[in-house]
């Protein structure tokens, strides 16, 4: 059922059709850092499944990348927010950082998690901000974890093409992955909990 309130995993747009938004919107943002930025706000504690909080967001996105986001591209913000969320908060774990395909050189693809790791610690940075959460302690998974998203985002992307570059690359990607899945999920129950103790 939640899944249903979020929006349908499917509606996740590929790398591609992210930068051709971008593009459309005069921005020269790489796809992963907007991704990586929206993830990081997530795993800050932000939520897209409101208005007021998706404006939020919005607002927070632009801090966090030094962008403007119009028109088309607010549509499109909202669209992979939810989508995004939807995939993190799925049982299955399908969700994956926005990357390009495997089709592309390696060195596209280096960057481009090292833009989205660069993008996460830029959202969280925000969202923790924004949410004037900055005297509550982080989790430690979750500090570890930033940590090692900032190694990431110093990664090496001259890397020679190679079996074992690549088997790196996948390794890297899986953890990142698994890292936000963890963060985000994380907040989302500390956010409850809050909330039910205001409640209560």
């Amino acid at each position: 059922m939640l899944l249903d309130a979020l929006g349908a995993f499917e509606d996740m747009p590929t790398w591609d059709d992210a930068a051709d938004s971008l593009f459309n919107a005069g921005q020269s943002l790489n796809p992963s850092a907007l991704h990586g930025a929206m993830s990081g706000l997530l795993g800050a504690g932000f939520n897209p499944h409101t208005e007021h909080h998706f404006s939020a967001t919005v607002a927070a996105l632009e801090k966090a990348l030094a962008i403007d986001l119009t028109g088309d591209l607010v549509d499109f913000v909202s669209r992979l927010s939810l989508a995004t969320l939807s995939a993190i908060l799925d049982a299955d774990y399908t969700f994956q950082p926005l990357l390009p395909s495997d089709d592309s050189s390696l060195e596209e693809r280096l960057l481009s998690i090292s833009e989205w790791s660069r993008g996460f610690l830029s959202g969280f940075t925000q969202g923790i901000a924004q949410r004037e959460a900055a005297g509550e302690p982080v989790p430690s998974m979750t500090a570890e974890a930033l940590k090692d998203m900032a190694a990431i985002a110093q990664i090496d992307t001259e890397e020679t093409d190679s079996e074992e570059a690549e088997r790196q690359l996948e390794d890297i990607v899986e953890y990142i992955r698994f890292a936000a899945i963890n963060i985000v999920n994380e907040a989302q129950s500390l956010q409850e909990m809050s909330s039910e103790n205001l409640e209560s």
